[in-house]
């Protein structure tokens, strides 16, 4: 499924991208640009052209006062009937869900279950709702202070929750119901027996229109226990963590392979590090793919180099990292192909939660002479692309070529998948080709996928048509996919 997320702070930004353009725009003022969530209507003919089939918007709801952080966050929820008005109102929503539906998307709509804003209406209706601590205020998770965590075990809130979600899926009329949720850090709520109640009740609720919930979940082990309580869909938080630990630039800005020490204190990881020093990076991403063969019981998982959270992929692991990977990811088995809005136009800022500029934790490891250090990540309302028109021109050309691969190929959606031996010449901890066949009833696609920066020689050579990458023969050059057919 051919996923396409939104912040919409960055739909919201109507900054000029130079100064004659902020020249211009005081020599012919404009008129007041639309809501964010009316522009987002107005381009959804933009994004469906992508070839995107699941839409997701963060939260539109009224964010909360109390505590703010800064310019406030979707996360912090004052009000789950209202959308805020810094994005626009709730005709307007309904008319961006009427529309994505009418050029066959579905809409996935941003939910935060484990707590609210302090100022939630809730907070007023019932106190119960709320979780209390050591000295009777407010209690919230880690640093995340303008938050107030919800209390599962209450059977009111569990009521009110399930009623309000099944609000949002019925809509106006048959046509402006979202098609589901992404759930916002699913495994912290404090009773996850709620799922197992709740679940049944919103897909009756969604009724012949069907029902995604996608659980933002950190640690294998947690996406199968949610996956048992009717969960669709989780981050595969272990395929972006190979990514993340996996990655530096250099100083021209160009993708390196080079391990972190930094994975060593991830404990939830170990499985994928142990494989990789068994067998590069090639066996981390094959013994992950293989344990949700085993275990993951034919769910969807999440596949990214990019999320609001996590700031810019290309900013962080270099382009050709990042291509590769979003190669790799668009051909795994029971795959949401997650792309944040702008990645393919070479967004380079992570757009803002907190801050409409600012440092973040989300930043890259810079390889220079055998040294490495560490630069801070940048948080940004504005959109920073490629520089030149033809670099964004391409960029969104391979994410519409990436795209088709999978609507054309319907083994890459549901066929087998099968890992083979491609005979890489290389030390095992050096291994870097992930290679597999995905086999369907019309169709058998061999696929290969070269993860670091050094050309490889391989003595398992299939053959075969060439339908997507680049090269042939014996060598895989660095971070190069090859798909025959």
């Amino acid at each position: 499924m051919n996923h396409y997320q939104i912040n919409l702070r960055s739909i919201a930004c109507q900054s000029p991208r130079n100064p004659l353009e902020a020249l211009r725009e005081f020599r012919d003022r404009p008129g007041p640009p639309p809501s964010p969530l009316a522009g987002l209507t107005d381009g959804l003919d933009l994004i469906a052209d992508l070839g995107v089939e699941l839409l997701h918007v963060m939260p539109p709801f009224r964010m909360g006062y109390l505590g703010r952080k800064g310019i406030g966050s979707p996360y912090a929820v004052a009000d789950y009937m209202e959308i805020d008005p810094e994005f626009g109102t709730v005709s307007e929503w309904y008319a961006l869900v009427r529309r994505a539906h009418a050029l066959g998307m579905k809409v996935l709509l941003g939910y935060v279950p484990n707590h609210t804003a302090r100022d939630h209406v809730w907070s007023r209706e019932d106190p119960k709702f709320f979780l209390r601590d050591s000295v009777g205020e407010l209690a919230y998770d880690f640093d995340w202070s303008d938050t107030a965590k919800l209390d599962y075990t209450y059977p009111p809130l569990r009521k009110k929750v399930t009623q309000m979600l099944s609000h949002w899926l019925r809509g106006e009329d048959a046509d402006s119901g979202v098609d589901g949720y992404r759930v916002d850090m699913a495994h912290m709520i404090n009773d996850l027996g709620f799922w197992n109640e709740c679940i049944p009740q919103l897909e009756a609720a969604a009724g012949e229109r069907g029902l995604l919930l996608l659980a933002e979940c950190y640690g294998f082990h947690r996406n199968v226990d949610l996956f048992k309580r009717g969960f669709h869909a989780a981050y595969d938080d272990d395929f972006y963590k190979i990514v993340q630990y996996g990655f530096a630039r250099d100083p021209e800005g160009h993708s390196r392979l080079l391990l972190d020490p930094e994975a060593e204190h991830n404990g939830d990881f170990a499985p994928r590090l142990a494989d990789w020093r068994r067998g590069g990076i090639a066996a981390a991403v094959t013994g992950l793919i293989q344990a949700y063969q085993d275990h993951g019981q034919g769910k969807l998982l999440a596949r990214y180099v990019d999320n609001h959270d996590e700031g810019r992929g290309l900013y962080r692991f270099g382009p050709e990292a990042c291509r590769v990977m979003m190669d790799l990811a668009a051909c795994l088995p029971d795959t949401i192909l997650f792309t944040l809005a702008g990645q393919e136009a070479g967004a380079m800022n992570r757009p803002p939660i907190h801050e409409y500029f600012g440092l973040c934790d989300k930043g890259y490891r810079r390889v220079e002479d055998g040294q490495v250090r560490r630069v801070e990540g940048i948080e940004f309302e504005g959109n920073q692309f490629f520089r030149r028109s033809e670099e964004r021109m391409q960029g969104v050309s391979e994410a519409r070529k990436r795209f088709a691969l999978r609507r054309a190929h319907p083994a890459l959606r549901s066929g087998d998948w099968v890992p083979f031996d491609p005979g890489e010449k290389a030390d095992a901890a050096d291994k870097t080709v992930v290679a597999f066949t995905r086999s369907g009833e019309v169709e058998r696609l061999i696929c290969l996928f070269n993860l670091g920066h050094e050309d490889r020689e391989l003595a398992n050579v299939p053959t075969g048509r060439l339908l997507y990458g680049e090269g042939g023969g014996k060598i895989l050059a660095g971070f190069q996919a090859r798909i025959l057919g």
